[in-house]
Parts: structure tokens; sequence; C-alpha cells
């Protein structure tokens, strides 16, 4: 009577799987981040960008571009995501006096934050 039995242990964010012996788990977590909310907010951006200077307005899709290319990888690194709130940061000070565009500016740094903690 000496069997070994072999539990394993997997977490991932909030959830945990349990499995004993030879037994398989088939999980799916879902943290409520979708890239349809990444579109929303980068069309809340894009769609108030008419009232700004051309080299401002470049500045911005060139960020929001290269956000958006790190967010089709399948893990997008953090450090990138860090340095694009950086860059995010002179932009609310472009954004002054359009508060649709200062909001979703605030949407996407919140987006962002959520892939670095």
């Amino acid at each position: 009577m000496d069997k070994k039995r072999t539990i394993t242990y997997n977490v991932y964010g909030g959830q945990i799987n349990t499995a004993n012996d030879k037994s398989t788990i088939h999980a799916t977590q879902n943290n409520g981040v979708t890239l349809s909310e990444l579109d929303n907010i980068i069309n809340g951006i894009t769609e108030n960008l008419s009232a700004l200077k051309k080299e401002d307005v470049d500045a911005i899709e060139d960020v929001i571009n290269m956000i958006k290319e790190e967010f089709a990888k399948p893990e997008p690194k953090v450090n990138r995501l860090r340095n694009y709130l950086n860059l995010i940061a002179p932009m609310f000070t472009i954004a002054n006096g359009i508060p649709d565009l200062s909001e979703h500016l605030h949407r996407l740094i919140d987006y962002i934050n959520m892939f670095i903690h």
C-alpha cells in the first residue's frame, strides 16, 4: 500500500487549478480585457484629434500604432508597455481643453496598466 499520489497546482492570476494523479484540466481565464475595448479607446482618441496641429496628431498616432502592434502580439512585453506610458504622459498637455481626448488617454493608461501590474 505504498501508492504515490501526485498533485499539481497551477496558479495564474486569480485562478488556481488543482489536478490529482493523471487528471487533465481544461480551463479558460478571462480577466475582462478584450481587444475590442482597446479599439474603442483608440477610436475615442482618434475621433478627437481634428482640433490639434498636424505634428501633434502625428505624434499621438505614432504612439497609438506602436501600442496596437504590441497588443497584437500573443504576450505584450511589460517593458515596452511601460515605455508607452511615458510616451503618453506629454500628450495630456496637447489634449488640454479637449475633455474627451483627455478622458480616452486616461482610459488608455488604465488599459495598459492592467497588463503591467
